[in-house]
């Protein structure tokens, strides 16, 4: 392995040729905290060769790099480039912008113009609204990537007109001295800039640069653990043919397939949720050296993991998105069972649900089965931690674990499959509150104007109470309202509290024209004869139809709340 090390500063790094982040390298991450002590550590630091740490590419043909690390720093840099760029065409300075641009984009041997840093990952936002010297106000697709290049590069703007306030003045204010003082300025960043030392090292080819990545990340985010899966996976699965990479390719699909979830972490969470629902428990540190030790090495497990590990992704992107995913009209119960658990904000059971997805898929288990147990998991959520806000221990999410590496063998009779889901009931059994300690807990669910904590499980709790008997009620859940039998406007009155007012049991779910354009602010005994007009499934409600007071609250609270922790058996 020939390496190359040397420092250099960003002029000359810029100077060498071309830079290229392939599709299969990570995303641009840098948040606002990052970007903020970038910008800082520059404009702060007096000396004119700042070090900002390493970088490390290979060289390819056309005097065009393969950058494996530093594409965090290099990315930001060139928003700064850009944003002076922007400046000095602001100020009027066409030729100091036409300069600077040079370090952005410059023709190549055969005079056509190219851009230094060539991001195949956020190609077109980067290039069109960024790095081109007349920015494209043509709409583009905006994913987590672009958002985050687009706050980067607002935040460094930010940050230079607070540095030079006559760049907002000066399309307002003609002042030659302030003008002439801000282009000072601006020549004075760009040399800080141009100015930053890294450590540049270079490799004969794209193998020997990935086998130091795993050592070398100095200034950017801490490697996490899909940026070291992908290394080696990408290093066992070297190919031979110049023209197409599988593997590469493969990993960009996996990629993509998370493009709707703007979670910079939903790759990691995800190879996490994976491998505990089909190899083994472990924990997050864990995970790597787990993949690492069964692969050892082997091209055919490497292969059938990434494959596999495109495939599961889907699922997973159901999972965690199902409002945004397509389903059959059969599916309808399954997406909402998994909407609800996402209201909870729980995990411990995203092994168990991936492996139940991916064995209704697979047509291990019906969708019957499915149904069955989404739903028990769905309600045990919505008693402990949805009403009762219990805490979990550690050892729940091994059970699950256990119990999906179990469904997920692929020699899994249908007897075992049925002795899982035992095994599952039991667990929630084991764990469920009693009935008084959910009962109390739901008595005290409160929704008012100036308390809404409670809204959405009281919301929730309303629609598993109706069930199936939603006739009358507009069936766009995210369109229904809360609407108080007992109005807000009587909480003043000597025998009407807020804890009464205010209650889960003196609160229905009504679509919003019956409740702004019909109920208003009418007594409780006539808001009821107009439901009872409309049709509305008052029985179903549990709603006293010839009287309203807070004996009636108290009553249908307790009604309500033995109904909805007896509704499944667990």
């Amino acid at each position: 392995m020939k390496i190359e090390a040397s420092d250099k500063g960003i002029q000359e790094v810029f100077s060498l040729g071309y830079f290229k982040i392939p599709r299969f390298q990570r995303p641009y991450s840098w948040e606002d905290e990052e970007v903020g002590d970038f910008w800082n550590d520059i404009i702060k630091d007096k000396t004119d060769n700042y070090f900002i740490g390493s970088m490390v590419v290979y060289l390819n043909e056309n005097a065009t790099f393969g950058v494996v690390d530093g594409q965090q720093r290099l990315t930001t840099i060139t928003l700064l480039l850009s944003a002076i760029r922007g400046a000095f065409i602001k100020l009027g300075e066409s030729d100091l912008a036409q300069g600077l641009h040079a370090f952005i984009e410059r023709s190549n041997i055969n005079n056509k113009k190219e851009f230094i840093l060539k991001s195949e990952t956020s190609y077109p936002y980067l290039q069109s609204k960024i790095q081109s010297f007349e920015p494209s106000d043509l709409p583009l697709n905006v994913g987590s990537e672009e958002k985050l290049l687009e706050s980067a590069y607002a935040l460094i703007n930010s940050f230079m007109i607070q540095y030079i306030p006559y760049l907002n003045l000066c399309e307002t204010i003609d002042d030659s001295d302030s003008r002439e003082n801000a282009v000072e300025k601006l020549i004075e960043l760009r040399k800080k800039i141009l100015s930053l030392k890294l450590v540049f090292i270079q490799l004969d080819n794209e193998k020997d640069a990935y086998l130091i990545f795993e050592t070398l990340n100095a200034r950017g985010r801490d490697l996490k653990t899909s940026d070291l899966v992908k290394n080696l996976l990408l290093k066992i699965l070297r190919t031979d043919n110049t023209s197409f990479d599988h593997a590469k390719e493969s990993w960009v699909t996996l990629i993509n397939n998370f493009n709707e979830i703007q979670d910079q972490s939903v790759l990691d969470s995800f190879l996490l949720h994976y491998w505990i629902s089909e190899h083994e428990y472990c924990t997050a540190k864990q995970l790597f050296n787990n993949i690492d030790s069964y692969i050892s090495g082997d091209i055919k497990r490497a292969k059938d993991l990434l494959s596999k590990l495109v495939i599961v992704s889907k699922l997973y992107c159901k999972m965690m998105l199902p409002l945004n995913s397509t389903w059959k009209n059969e599916e309808i119960e399954v997406r909402d069972k998994l909407a609800n658990l996402k209201m909870f904000s729980v995990k411990q059971q995203y092994s168990i649900i991936l492996a139940l997805l991916r064995c209704f898929y697979e047509n291990k288990i019906t969708l019957k089965q499915l149904k069955i147990n989404l739903n028990k998991i769905e309600h045990f959520y919505y008693v402990f931690s949805g009403v009762t806000s219990s805490k979990l221990s550690g050892s729940v999410v091994k059970h699950y674990s256990k119990l999906a590496v179990r469904l997920t063998n692929p020699d899994v009779s249908k007897d075992e499959i049925q002795s899982i889901f035992k095994s599952l009931s039991d667990l929630s059994k084991e764990h469920f509150p009693s009935y008084e300690e959910f009962r109390i807990k739901f008595a005290n669910l409160i929704y008012l104007s100036d308390s809404t904590r409670n809204k959405k499980i009281i919301k929730l709790s309303l629609y598993r109470v109706l069930g199936d008997n939603v006739y009358g009620l507009d069936l766009n859940y995210d369109a229904l309202t809360l609407e108080h039998l007992i109005p807000q406007s009587q909480i003043k009155s000597k025998d009407t509290s807020r804890d009464i007012v205010g209650s889960i049991g003196n609160i229905l779910l009504l679509n919003q024209k019956v409740n702004s354009e019909v109920l208003r602010d009418l007594s409780p005994t006539k808001k009821i004869k107009k439901l009872k007009e409309l049709k509305y499934p008052l029985y179903p409600a549990l709603i006293n139809e010839t009287e309203w007071t807070s004996l009636e609250v108290q009553e249908r609270t307790n009604k309500m709340a033995h109904k909805l922790y007896y509704s499944v058996q667990v």
